[in-house]
């Protein structure tokens, strides 16, 4: 598979990841939800606490009230288990997105970290990537002059891959 078939492949399921994430919940799921475990499950998952009221508006089409007190229950449990610091760092170098959910200043701390170094990396591969463009274009090239200047590009690009490789070595040694 060609990096670019696996781009276009990982574009397409985040789309219809998103796409499938608008309905919170099923009306049929509305008559047989356990409110309390569903709560549990996105406080777990780092969803906003207003996602209760797309259950409302979800279950209100067949006249389904939400057990909000047992939902809040469940989601402050899960909540919890989300917050933590090491949860914070895992959810940043994932590159996932943070909702604003934590009151811990430790969780934020440590997503801050892990999202910077998702960053650095994804910073990496697009150097990469361009400098396996830069090196293909090399083996091609019939013009020396021109060699000459994808030669400098290819030590530019190296030398930036080498600059933004550091702190990853040295963090992953100090710790």
């Amino acid at each position: 598979m060609t990096l670019s078939t696996l781009y276009k492949t990982a574009s397409l399921a985040v789309i219809y990841l998103s796409l499938s994430a608008c309905a919170a919940i099923s009306p049929e799921k509305c008559k047989t939800a356990d409110w309390y475990n569903l709560g549990y499950s996105d406080g777990q998952s780092g969803y906003k606490r207003s996602r209760v009221n797309e259950y409302r508006q979800a279950c209100a089409e067949v006249n389904i009230d939400v057990n909000t007190k047992k939902w809040q229950q469940g989601y402050e449990q899960g909540n919890q288990v989300y917050c933590t610091p090491e949860n914070g760092y895992r959810i940043g170098r994932a590159g996932q997105t943070y909702n604003g959910v934590c009151l811990n200043e430790s969780f934020v701390k440590n997503y801050n970290k892990g999202k910077r170094q998702y960053d650095i990396d994804e910073e990496i591969k697009q150097l990469e990537d361009r400098l396996y463009r830069l090196k293909e274009q090399y083996r091609n090239e019939t013009n020396d002059d021109i060699k000459r200047e994808i030669r400098h590009d290819i030590r530019d690009l190296e030398r930036e891959i080498d600059r933004l490789r550091i702190p990853q070595v040295i963090y992953q040694v100090v710790f």
